[in-house]
C-alpha cells in the first residue's frame, strides 16, 4: 500500500510541477508578445531565452500584419518620402528630389489601393516636370514619364485614376505638336464625352475649351463654334450658376467676335444676363467695347473714362495675345496703329506700367502678375515653394 501510496504522490507532484510549467511558458508567452525580444534584457526580472526558446516562440507568436496595415505604413512612408522630395526640389536638388520620386514610383507602381497609386501619378508627374525645366531639361524623358502613368490607368475603373489619365494626357500634349494636340483632345473627347461621371464629363468641357483656344488664330469660327456648343448646353440653366469654364467662353467668344468681324450682341447679352455678378464683366465688356470701336474711331476719351472708372482692375486672368496676333494681320495702316495703341494701353494698365517710362509704378505693383523668364528657365525658390504648395495632394 505504501508503494501504491507513493506512486500515487509522485503523479500527483509531476502533474503539478507540468501544470506550473505550463503556466510559466504562458507567462513569458504573453510577456514577449507584448514586448520585443530584444528588450527581455531590460526587464525587471530577466529571463534566459536559449536560442532553442527563441525559435519556438517566433513559431508560436508569428507577426502578423494585415494588407490594410501594410498599405497604411506605406501610405505614410510614401508621404515622408514626398515631403523630403518637395523639399529637395525647393533647394534646387533636382537629381536628389528626382531620385526620391523614383523611389516613390518603385514602392507604389505595384499597390491596389487608390490613394497609394494616387502618389504613384503624384511622383511620376513631378518626374515628367523636372525633366521639362532647366538644367534636366529632356523633352523625350518627360513624355516617357506621362506614358508610365497614361499606360497604367488607361483601363482603370477607378474615377479618379481615370481623371490621372486625362491629366496625364493633356500634360504630355502639350509637349507635342499642334496637330498632335488637337487630335490628343479629340481621343480624349470621344472617349469620355458620354462618361456617366460628372468630373469627367467636366474635363471633357476643359478639353473642348482648350481645344477652342489652340484653334484660335488658325481656325477662329471653329473655335467659336465649339464655345457655343458648350454655352448653349448651360445658357438656359437657371437654376445653377454657370461653371467658370462657360463664363470664360462667353467672354471669349465676345473677343472672338470683333476677331471675325462677326455679330457679337448675343454673346453682350449672354455676358449681362450671367455675368453681371461678376467683377471682370464690366471692365472686359468695355475694354472689348474701345477695341472694337478703334477700328474706325478714335478712343481716347473712352478710354481716360475706362481709366477712372477701373482704376483698380488688372486684367488677371486675361490675355492680350489673340488681339495682338489678330492686328498684326490687318492690312490698313492707320487701323492697325491705331488698334494697337489702345491694346498697349490696356496691357500696360495690366501690368501697372507707366508709359513714359516703360517701368511699373512702385507703389502697388503686384510681382505675381509678372513673370519673366529667362531663355533657360531656373524657377526662384519662392516659384518653387508656390509649386509644391499648388501640386502637394492635387492628384
Amino acid at each position: 500500500m505504501l508503494k501504491n501510496l507513493i506512486i500515487i504522490l509522485s503523479l500527483v507532484i509531476l502533474i503539478a510541477i507540468g501544470l506550473n510549467l505550463d503556466m510559466f511558458s504562458s507567462n513569458v508567452i504573453k510577456t514577449i508578445k507584448n514586448k520585443p525580444i530584444e528588450n527581455i534584457e531590460t526587464m525587471k526580472n530577466p529571463i534566459k531565452v536559449t536560442e532553442h526558446h527563441q525559435k519556438i516562440l517566433e513559431r508560436k507568436i508569428p507577426l502578423v500584419v494585415s494588407n490594410k496595415e501594410k498599405e497604411n505604413n506605406l501610405s505614410i512612408e510614401i508621404q515622408v518620402l514626398i515631403k523630403e522630395a518637395n523639399l529637395l526640389f525647393q533647394k534646387s536638388k533636382d537629381d536628389e528630389a528626382m531620385a526620391l520620386y523614383y523611389q516613390i514610383v518603385k514602392k507604389t507602381k505595384d499597390s491596389q489601393d487608390p490613394n497609394i497609386l494616387k502618389k504613384f501619378v503624384q511622383a511620376y508627374l513631378q518626374i515628367a516636370f523636372l525633366y521639362q525645366i532647366y538644367p534636366n531639361s529632356d523633352k523625350d524623358a518627360a513624355i516617357d514619364a506621362y506614358d508610365m502613368i497614361i499606360n497604367k490607368f488607361k483601363d482603370n475603373n477607378n474615377t479618379e485614376l481615370l481623371g490621372s489619365y486625362i491629366n496625364a494626357k493633356i500634360q504630355q500634349a502639350y509637349l507635342l505638336s499642334n496637330d498632335e494636340r488637337l487630335e490628343t483632345y479629340d481621343e480624349l473627347i470621344k472617349e469620355f464625352e458620354h462618361h456617366e461621371n460628372r468630373e469627367l464629363q467636366k474635363k471633357v468641357e476643359e478639353l473642348l475649351i482648350s481645344k477652342s483656344f489652340d484653334l484660335m488664330g488658325k481656325n477662329d469660327e471653329e473655335a467659336m463654334q465649339i464655345l457655343d456648343t458648350l454655352i448653349d448646353k448651360y445658357k438656359n440653366k437657371k437654376d445653377a450658376p454657370l461653371p467658370e469654364e462657360i463664363e470664360l467662353a462667353i467672354l471669349n467668344n465676345l473677343e472672338l467676335a470683333i476677331i471675325t468681324n462677326n455679330d457679337d450682341d448675343k454673346y453682350r447679352d449672354l455676358a449681362n444676363e450671367y455675368l453681371s455678378e461678376s467683377p471682370d464683366t464690366k471692365p472686359l465688356l468695355d475694354m472689348l467695347n474701345i477695341i472694337k470701336n478703334a477700328q474706325d474711331l478714335n478712343q481716347d476719351e473712352a478710354l481716360e473714362e475706362w481709366k477712372k472708372r477701373h482704376k483698380e482692375y488688372r486684367f488677371r486672368d486675361w490675355s492680350f495675345q489673340e488681339l495682338r496676333r489678330w492686328i498684326n494681320k490687318v492690312e490698313d495702316k492707320e487701323t492697325k496703329e491705331r488698334v494697337i495703341k489702345y491694346i498697349n494701353a490696356f496691357e500696360n494698365h495690366k501690368y501697372n506700367i507707366n508709359p513714359e517710362t516703360k517701368l511699373p509704378y512702385p507703389q502697388s505693383v503686384d510681382k505675381k502678375d509678372i513673370i519673366i523668364l529667362p531663355q533657360k528657365y531656373i524657377m526662384t525658390e519662392e516659384e518653387k515653394e508656390q509649386y509644391v504648395e499648388e501640386t502637394e495632394g492635387l492628384y
